[in-house]
Parts: structure tokens; sequence; C-alpha cells
């Protein structure tokens, strides 16, 4: 059934389609014309539009190019592009298995489009199954193969040489599918009763080499926010400034009131006032979510210290204790400490008792 006519979309899959048809050729110019969006609409991920915007974009880009392997170009080169918050919550995880059942489970984060299920096929096996978008919809078959060619690019940083046991689309093949079967292997099949990517034990039971589990915790929290059903209300500035900072933060980037002005589509100072009547400051949200992704880094990962303050934006580690003191009233080696202690002190066996 295809659910797409009333549905949203982040636009996360627009802005990996413009840069891609950039790379291949296509001008700004041409590109507005072509999706009816400019690139500054695109720099929110947690922003949802229309779902038929998406997927007419997509029929635009890839008629004007004719090149039917153009959906899985798009997601291989999405490696190498700003990620959205569920694929960094996916490369937090511990294994493939994890992070394929998180983006599985957190599909509502970018689309009301289509539903993500897995199933376990039996021997530690699983099996994604997409379900609800219109077979005969060139932009919705663009976004399927797209949808697991992303799946097989994911797993593919933990195992460069993995190949699908098997790939399936419901919809019929297009004219030249030497693309898919380079991408997917030989035994890619289209005009199937479901659309379908297959995983093996092995392959799921691989360790991911970027698992944080601190880190995951703050973005399952903050992924768990997008996956509103329906219409979702459009969230409040804080809000949104939050979501905005936690990706960007854990993505190891400046985070300014003046770049999450522009990712708003708002000015410096609109954004500073609506803060302002919210009751809060951009200075306040973002020490917010270094606070909470530095307290959960110290307390549940084994990273450095110093890589820690880093990635929450510090300077050098000084000024990260200073701050951390602030927060909990204790350094981040006195927390550290304390908590492996505790650890050590429950895990420890009890005395025999003599008889």
């Amino acid at each position: 059934m295809d659910r797409s006519r009333h549905a949203t979309h982040t636009v996360v899959t627009v802005h990996q389609i413009w840069r891609e048809a950039a790379r291949r050729g296509i001008g700004d110019a041409e590109l507005r014309a072509l999706t009816g969006m400019d690139p500054a609409e695109l720099t929110d991920f947690a922003r949802r539009v229309p779902a038929v915007q998406v997927f007419a974009a997509w029929e635009a880009v890839i008629r004007r190019l004719d090149e039917p392997g153009f959906p899985l170009r798009v997601a291989d080169a999405a490696a190498h592009d700003a990620h959205s918050a569920v694929f960094l919550l996916a490369a937090s995880c511990p294994k493939v298995r994890d992070g394929i059942v998180s983006s599985v489970g957190n599909a509502r984060a970018w689309t009301t489009a289509y539903s993500l299920a897995s199933y376990d096929t039996g021997r530690g096996g699983m099996t994604v199954v997409l379900d609800g978008l219109d077979p005969g919809r060139l932009g919705a078959r663009c976004e399927a193969e797209f949808q697991l060619a992303d799946f097989v690019r994911g797993v593919r940083v933990v195992d460069g040489a993995f190949v699908p046991p098997r790939v399936s689309f419901a919809h019929p093949a297009p004219p030249d599918i030497r693309a898919h079967e380079e991408y997917f292997g030989p035994g890619v099949e289209f005009g199937a009763e479901h659309t379908e990517l297959e995983l093996s034990a092995e392959v799921l039971d691989l360790p991911i080499p970027t698992a944080h589990p601190g880190l995951a915790k703050v973005l399952a929290g903050h992924v768990a926010g997008l996956c509103t059903p329906g219409h979702p209300e459009a969230p409040s500035h804080r809000v949104r400034t939050r979501r905005w900072l936690t990706a960007r933060i854990t993505a190891g980037d400046a985070a300014s009131a003046a770049c999450a002005a522009r990712a708003l589509l708002i000015s410096e100072r609109t954004l500073h006032r609506r803060l302002a009547a919210e009751g809060t400051t951009f200075r306040e949200q973002r020490e917010a979510v270094r606070r909470e992704l530095a307290v959960d880094l110290v307390r549940t990962s084994r990273r450095p210290i110093k890589e820690i303050a880093a990635l929450t934006g510090f300077a050098d580690s000084r000024a990260f204790h200073r701050a951390y003191v602030r927060w909990t009233g204790i350094t981040p080696g006195q927390d550290r400490g304390g908590r492996l202690v505790a650890t050590r002190v429950v895990q420890s066996p009890e005395p025999s008792c003599a008889t």
C-alpha cells in the first residue's frame, strides 16, 4: 500500500541527492529548478517535508542524468557526507546486528512514507523488509533502492567485502541493472513479492569499530524524540536547537549560534529572541548538550579524558576538568574511578561460609 501521499520525510535524502548530482556535473541553479528546493533548506536534517517532494526530487534528477544506478551512487557517497543522528546512533552500537536493529526501529525518525521491519531467518540471520512504497512510481523505486543500498554501505564500513546473500525489490527492473549487480551482487532480484535485504549471522555478529556506549545513549534519546507519528507539530526552537547541537557536537563540528541559525533558516538575532521567549539561551542549550554527552562518555566509555574533552568542544583537558567539576562537583577521573571501584565491589564474589 502506498502511504506516501500524506507522509513526511526529512530533507537528509534530498541533501544527499543534491550532493551526488552536483558531483556529476549538475549546477546549483539547475538543481533548484529540478527539485524546487534550495541548499539552505537542506542543512537541518530533522526538518521534514512532504514525502512526495522527496520522490519528485529523485524522479527529476534521475531522468536528467538518465542513470539507473544513481540511487546506489547516492547511498555509496553518503558515507563521506554529513550524517544524520540515526546513522550516528547505528555507528555507535556494539555490533552490526545492533546497528541494523536500531536503524530499523528508528525509521520514523526520517520518514512516515514507508516502514522497515526485521525478521529472524534462523541460525542467527536476519531479513530487513521495506514496505509501503508504490512500485509503480519512479521516485518511490529510487528511494527503495537507495535505502537498501544504504544498509549495505553501512555494513561495508565494517566488512568491505560484504555481499548480501539476497536482495530483492518489489518493483520492476530498470532498463539496465549492471550497476545493481555490481553493487548488490549477481543475485539481486526485481519484481519480487517483497523489497528486502538478507544478512547472515557472521556479518551481524561483527563488532563495529566506532562503537561508543555513552554516545549511543545520548543519541538514542535524541532520535527517540524524532520518531513522532503522522504529521508532528513544529518543535519549539529550544528542541530544534538541541537536536542541531547534538548532531553537530557528536560529529565533531563547530557549534556556534550563527551556524545554528543558518541551519534553522532564521537570522541569528531571531534565534536568540525566540530562545529567550522560551526561557533559555543558545549558550545554556549548548552547555546542557555538552554536559550530557561528556558525563555519559566519562561514565560509560573507556575513551581517554583528553579525547572526550576534544569531542565535546573543549580547547584542552584543563578547561574540560574545570567544567566537569562545575557540572558534577568532582573531576572526570574521580567520577570514572569511583564507578570502576563500585563495579568491582558489586561483581566481587561473596566469601563462602565455613560450616
